[in-house]
This record gives C-alpha cells, sequence and structure tokens, in this order.
C-alpha cells in the first residue's frame, strides 16, 4: 500500500502545485499559498473526523507541528520558483532533492531495499533527471538561477515535510496534517500581510486556489499513509513522480514544449513504478 499510497499522493499534488505555480505568475506566491494552505486547511479539518485515531499522541502532534512549518516554507519557495521560470524543469528538481534525500536517511536508518527495488530507486532518479532537460539553443536560459536555488529549497523543505509525517503513528489519524495546517496558516497568512498588505487575489485565480487547495490536502493524507507505512525510501521516490502531472499541464496550458528526452524520461517513471513497488 506504500507504493500506491505515494504514486497517489504525487499526482494529484503534480497537479496541485502546477495550480500554484500558474497563479503564482499573476499575484504573490505569499497570497498563493495563503489561499491553497486556508482551503486545505479546510478540508482536513472535515476529514480528521472520518479517519479513526485510537491513540494520538504528543509526537505525533510535534511531527505535524515541524511538518506545518517546513511546509509553509517549502511550498512558497517553489511557487514563488515556478513564478520566475520555466515549471516544467523546475518542478524535477524539487523533485529530485526532495526524493533523495528522504531515501538517503531511510537507506542510513538501516532500511533494506530488494535488489528489484533498488533498480526502481535509480529508473526513478534517472526519469526526473530527464524531464528536467530543456534544449539549449545558445540564447538566455528560460529559468534564471534565483529559481533553481528556490526550487532546490523547496525540495530540502519537503524533505523535512516527509521525514516528519514519517516519525508519526498510523493510530494517530489524520491529527498530524491538522496540526500542521494550524501552524502554517497562521504563519503564511501573516507573511502574505505583512510583505504584501492582502490576500486577495482575482477573481478568476480563486476556483484554481480552492481546487489546488482540495488536491494538496487530498494528496498530503496519501503522503501520510505512505509514510507511515514505510520504507521510506519507496515512499520517498515514488512521491517524487508529481512533476509527471506538473509538466504534463505545463505542456496542455502554458504550451511547455516537452522534448523527445522528456518523454523517454516520462516512459522511465512507469516503468520504475511496478520495479519500486514489487514486494
Amino acid at each position: 500500500m506504500t507504493a500506491l499510497f505515494a504514486l497517489a499522493g504525487a499526482l494529484i499534488v503534480g497537479a496541485s502545485d502546477f495550480g500554484g505555480g500558474f497563479a503564482s505568475r499573476s499575484t504573490s506566491a505569499f497570497r498563493v499559498a495563503g489561499w491553497i494552505q486556508a482551503f486545505s486547511a479546510l478540508f482536513i479539518a472535515v476529514a480528521v473526523w472520518l479517519v479513526d485515531a485510537p491513540d494520538v499522541r504528543n509526537a505525533d502532534l510535534l511531527a505535524g507541528a515541524v511538518a506545518g512549518v517546513s511546509g509553509t516554507f517549502s511550498f512558497v519557495a517553489l511557487y514563488a520558483a515556478f513564478a520566475r521560470g520555466q515549471i516544467s524543469r523546475l518542478a524535477p528538481v524539487t523533485a529530485v532533492v526532495g526524493a533523495v534525500v528522504p531515501t538517503v536517511v531511510g537507506v542510513a536508518r538501516g532500511e533494506s531495499l530488494t535488489a528489484v527495488r533498488a533498480l526502481g530507486v535509480v529508473v526513478a532518479l534517472m526519469a526526473i533527471a530527464l524531464v528536467t532537460q530543456e534544449r539549449s539553443d545558445g540564447g538566455p536560459s528560460s529559468t534564471p538561477a534565483s529559481a533553481f536555488a528556490l526550487a532546490t529549497a523547496a525540495g530540502l523543505g519537503f524533505s523535512v515535510f516527509f521525514l516528519a509525517l514519517a516519525e508519526t503513528q498510523q493510530d494517530a489519524g489524520l491529527w498530524p496534517l491538522l496540526v500542521a495546517r494550524c501552524v502554517s496558516v497562521p504563519i503564511v497568512v501573516v507573511l502574505a500581510l505583512r510583505l504584501t498588505g492582502s490576500l486577495s487575489v482575482e477573481r478568476r485565480l480563486r476556483l484554481i486556489l480552492i481546487g489546488a487547495g482540495l488536491g494538496e490536502a487530498i494528496s498530503n493524507v496519501f503522503v501520510l499513509w505512505s509514510y507511515q507505512r514505510g520504507p521510506i525510501a519507496v515512499a520517498a521516490v515514488l512521491g517524487a513522480f508529481y512533476p509527471i502531472s506538473t509538466v504534463l499541464l505545463a505542456r496542455l496550458v502554458l504550451n511547455e514544449r516537452l522534448l523527445n528526452i522528456q518523454w523517454v524520461g516520462v516512459a522511465l517513471a512507469l516503468v520504475a513504478v511496478p520495479l519500486i513497488a514489487a514486494p
């Protein structure tokens, strides 16, 4: 179930991230994060009562708080990166960083990978790397270095988010996620008000942000379940597949064209999934 939850969460959050990045091209990334986090919190506040939670411990709530702080930082950095450069290149950068760090931590903790799963991890990282490729025509880069720096920072923040969720137990239900939102929403709202003076966004963006908030909430539930059921390395690598949906939406909506080598990356990703999910 770890593989299924991780992959489902990845594909859903990829679409949500595209929505946030798209909106950030028209307004502040802080406002975008505020709207998405707020609606995500509302959905999780309802869902938390629908999932059994027989044993919620202080450690679970603390881990949720850590996830909330790191998640806020990560999403703001990611949306800001998307606003500055080519989404189809930046999303995989964040994904690679967000996958490698938890994988290394999992292996360092003594998690063992079968030969098939190890092969799947290698193929998956190759796939993500190929999806980042961009045609070089000798002209100026369409993606500045600052955007790559923000994307990398977002990946590091997501690593902390994932590892914090891995410290929670299944009996805690969705309470760690609710705590994460109770921490993240005030932070991002205060930042948005202090830095932009308002939380208002154009009407045409509101449905996008509400949908992105719902997508983030659903994906976070799947991510939580995948990390609770482990191994961390499997959850991390399959969770890094979210650029597939992000890149495809960037192609369809923004006409960011995919190179042949990028399509090879997508194909390799499809090969990696059953390898990593293998028992």
